[in-house]
């Protein structure tokens, strides 16, 4: 679902979840961040004033940094079954990101100390990781639930093949010899069925597709020629087109369950999904 530079969780190659994520993410990181800090204001006993906003900044600043990480793993193990696999990276993936929050938080906070020249020095110990780690916990499951807003990491539903193009079978019938009286205008054609390709609609008009080339127009509606032509071979495939069974060589699938028709000529003629009937008739070569 996201577009990054590399891929999301959609069918391609698993990515970092885009940047739409972060557009939640950054705000509601630096709002907590803000939030602690004026309670720690509130609740100091003696405290110098920045030490809040370098402690709650370094952190959230820390796990900006760091939101890769679950990203990353969603994007290789995403929350659907088996479970196994998924936990098998995630708990690894969460021991991680708290490592690195640590000393993250550790370079940011020293740093900022020498560089100010505050009175001032964090020190990583097994307590301090202990202490971070259970919170960290929470924050990188946090974090995985806001891609998962955005679906990074659902995974994705098989999607169905797209059918091929079709050889259609020969028709149980044989081709009519009947032959069909074209208006045009005003003289009378005289043609065989068998020559009729396929008729669409012009407007007021039909207009015969024949098989020497002829496109002469008749000021007929589709459904008067409907029951006229049905009976010799001609199926409605869209409400704008007749075919002749006669002369379809294939069909192929254009999506949402459209088909192009080959006709023998090598021109098309589309079937919708609107005309099932149509379709069903031509796979079985029936009229």
């Amino acid at each position: 679902m996201m577009a990054v530079t590399s891929g999301g969780t959609n069918g391609e190659s698993p990515g970092l979840g885009g940047f739409r994520p972060y557009l939640v993410l950054v705000p509601l990181t630096l709002l907590f961040a803000l939030v602690n800090t004026m309670s720690a204001w509130d609740d100091r006993d003696g405290w110098p004033f920045w030490l809040p906003i370098l402690t709650e900044f370094s952190s959230a600043v820390s796990i900006l940094c760091l939101c890769w990480i679950p990203a990353w793993t969603l994007g290789r193990a995403p929350l659907t079954p088996p479970w196994g696999r998924a936990l098998l990276l995630h708990l690894p993936a969460a021991l991680l990101f708290s490592l690195l929050h640590s000393a993250g938080m550790a370079l940011l906070r020293n740093g900022a100390g020498i560089l100010f020249d505050l009175d001032y020095r964090f020190n990583l110990t097994a307590g301090v990781l202990v202490y971070e780690g259970r919170k960290d916990v929470m924050t990188y499951v946090v974090v995985c639930g806001i891609f998962l807003l955005f679906g990074h990491g659902r995974g994705h539903k098989a999607q169905p093949p797209v059918p091929a193009a079709e050889t259609l079978p020969p028709f149980s019938t044989p081709p009519s010899a009947a032959q069909f009286d074209i208006r045009d205008g005003a003289r009378l054609l005289r043609v065989a069925v068998a020559d009729i390709l396929a008729v669409r609609s012009a407007g007021n008009y039909a207009e015969f597709l024949l098989a020497d080339g002829r496109q002469p127009l008749m000021r007929a509606t589709l459904t008067q020629l409907t029951g006229e032509l049905s009976v010799h071979g001609l199926l409605r495939t869209h409400r704008s087109w007749l075919v002749n069974r006669a002369h379809v060589r294939g069909l192929e699938p254009e999506g949402s369950g459209d088909y192009a028709i080959t006709l023998s000529d090598g021109s098309k003629a589309p079937l919708s999904r609107r005309f099932p009937d149509a379709l069903e008739r031509l796979r079985k070569g029936k009229v």
